[in-house]
């Protein structure tokens, strides 16, 4: 079978895709993964194929507020102002410039089925107007039809000039959904109703060494501090972070991406280190709490190992995921100041229910199908 993976330009995006891909590569299927130039490296795995689509990302995000200047959002909901983002920055902006030249890539390969995430819309459109089936793979929480009704009218006006009088309804449309449906809230119509489980494998326990990194800390307990790969570099958060547990009787491992600058949280005690990049399954069997910003890599991991969190959501969907993992009582959601951050994680380490919330969606994440199974079931 010839699959064609496509994503955004970005770590975060194309990082929960990878165990599918890996998954297909090992089974024999002709594989393409195309994402932005600057991303290809993050897709580069033995025997996939590679395919550089659209321009840099560099500079696009000043074009969507030269368009839509910041007052545009005053008054807004972090919903809405989601969904905005979504319409006219991922769809308007992004994946226009990408759906002409991915539509001559699948009519030229003729792929027997496109495999996209929920950032990269251009896939979806240039499928659609090559009369190829689709699937969408999920990246984090789920959205609802009703946040992304104006994303979906956005690309409805792209597609026309490719020849696409109207998209056509997703009801039967595979959703590769690496969310755990104990962090599902009720009631919401879906965008995409028709939920595959797919258990994300890049965040579930291996076996390994623990990480130099948590060798003679002296403390009993240890928290990981993280916030994330693409906003590690936001003023203030980190430093918050770090700062709330600098006086504590607990372990702190942070790290501050590959770009962080060490030299702007200081000298620190020993119980707090900090790194630029430590593998989560190295840090994670061996900690008792994480602070992060609710991004979805970090927040699976943790949950995937048994962690409760801590969550000081920034953007995007977030705030869904931070909200969702205190509805399931696996964390504390908290504003990203040192007060909070401390109060909450020392209400996550002195009750026991969090850690037992935590090891609960764990057990159902450990019971999702394995990337193989979902590969096989697209196959038939």
């Amino acid at each position: 079978m010839r699959l064609l993976f496509s994503s955004g330009a970005g770590h975060s995006h194309i990082a929960p895709m990878l165990p599918l891909v890996a998954a297909a590569r090992d089974e024999g299927h002709e594989i393409v993964f195309v994402t932005g130039p600057s991303a290809v490296r993050h897709a580069e795995l033995p025997g996939v194929r590679t395919v550089a689509i659209g321009a840099e990302t560099a500079g696009s995000f000043d074009r969507y507020l030269e368009k839509f200047p910041r007052e545009t959002f005053d008054g807004l909901t972090q919903d809405e102002k989601f969904a905005h983002m979504m319409a006219h920055y991922m769809v308007g902006i992004g994946a226009a410039g990408r759906v002409g030249d991915l539509l001559d890539l699948v009519r030229d390969w003729r792929p027997d089925l496109v495999i996209t995430n929920l950032a990269e819309r251009a896939a979806m459109m240039a499928a659609v107007a090559a009369g190829v089936p689709y699937a969408m793979h999920a990246m984090g929480p789920p959205k609802s039809a009703a946040l992304m009704a104006d994303a979906w009218r956005v690309a409805g006006d792209i597609v026309r000039d490719f020849g696409v009088a109207e998209l056509p309804p997703r009801d039967d449309v595979p959703y590769l959904d690496i969310w755990p449906d104990a962090l599902y809230p009720g009631g919401v119509e879906w965008e995409y109703p028709a939920r595959w489980p797919l258990r994300p494998e890049a965040a579930v326990p291996v076996a390994g060494e623990p990480h130099p990194a948590l060798s003679g800390l002296p403390y009993e307990r240890t928290v990981y501090v993280t916030s994330g790969t693409t906003h590690n570099t936001r003023p203030g958060v980190l430093e918050a972070m770090i700062g709330a547990l600098r006086e504590e009787r607990v372990n702190v491992v942070a790290t501050i991406g590959r770009d962080g600058d060490r030299e702007r949280f200081g000298a620190q005690p020993a119980h707090v280190r900090i790194e630029h990049f430590v593998p989560q399954e190295r840090l994670l069997p061996h900690v008792d709490a994480v602070v992060c910003h609710a991004g979805a890599g970090t927040v699976l991991g943790a949950l995937a190992h048994g962690v409760p969190l801590v969550t000081t959501p920034l953007a995007t969907d977030q705030f869904d995921a931070a909200d969702q993992v205190g509805r399931a009582g696996a964390g504390v959601v908290a504003e990203a100041s040192a007060d909070a951050v401390r109060d909450a994680v020392g209400t996550v380490l002195a009750d026991r229910s969090f850690r037992e919330a935590a090891g609960a969606v764990a057990a159902r994440i450990a019971a999702m199908p394995s990337p193989r199974e979902v590969l096989d079931r697209l196959a038939r």
